[in-house]
């Protein structure tokens, strides 16, 4: 298991431990809720991923935020994907990114208002307590109004074409064209990355020009094994 495998274990434990402490242990046998709408029966109680949950692919949610302090962000998902309405994210600080849509760098918490319009990067499962409860993987805050949020993806393949440019194909299937004189950045570090850096299983943010190809990439550093 990876570093960053068991930081996503432990988060998902936190998220079911809070759940435990305001409805009682009669819950923590009840199913969770897959996120892409299924629900899950399970004696491990709620918040913890079944072997089928692990084989699922991070979903992407939004909507404006109801309120965010204290390490939660309450948001009302507009995607239409997973539960719809009010969705309580815990932003743990050991496995959560909130990061500023316009530079990637990290957002405070405490800057996000009520009313902003976030992005969230979720797992499979969530508590079946209402409003139901995960933990972000990643928040993407402070959308300027007259662009497009950057995706937050994990990266299946990356291969140059003939002319020079590279075809980025995403975990989820999604493809796309990288010029191949598209700016490239590691996420805070100094070091000087490539386009040939990029491998399968990175995690990177890329942002999209009005054209539809990708205008800029941050790459995430790999967890250690």
């Amino acid at each position: 298991m990876t570093k960053r495998n068991k930081k996503i274990a432990a988060a998902l434990c936190c998220t079911g431990l809070l759940v435990l402490g305001s409805v009682g242990l009669a819950q923590a046998q009840s199913p969770t809720i897959l996120a892409g709408g299924a629900r899950q029966d399970s004696m491990a109680g709620p918040g913890v991923e079944s072997e089928r949950g692990q084989d699922l692919d991070m979903i992407r949610i939004w909507g404006p935020v109801l309120a965010a302090e204290d390490g939660v962000i309450r948001i009302d998902n507009q995607s239409g994907v997973s539960y719809e309405g009010e969705i309580v994210l815990n932003v743990d600080s050991e496995y959560s990114r909130v990061l500023d849509a316009e530079n990637g760098f990290p957002a405070q918490l405490g800057d996000i208002k009520a009313g902003e319009f976030i992005y969230a990067y979720i797992g499979p499962a969530m508590t079946m307590s209402l409003p139901p409860m995960t933990t972000a993987e990643m928040v993407i805050c402070h959308v300027p109004q007259d662009k497009q949020a950057p995706d937050y993806v994990q990266v299946k393949s990356m291969q140059q074409g003939a002319d020079g440019s590279w075809s980025l194909t995403a975990a989820d299937g999604t493809s796309y064209h990288v010029p191949g004189d598209c700016q490239i950045l590691p996420f805070l570090t100094r070091n000087l990355v490539r386009l040939e850096d990029v491998k399968e299983s990175d995690n990177c943010m890329i942002w999209m020009d009005d054209m539809g190809s990708v205008d800029r990439i941050v790459l995430f550093a790999k967890d250690p094994e």
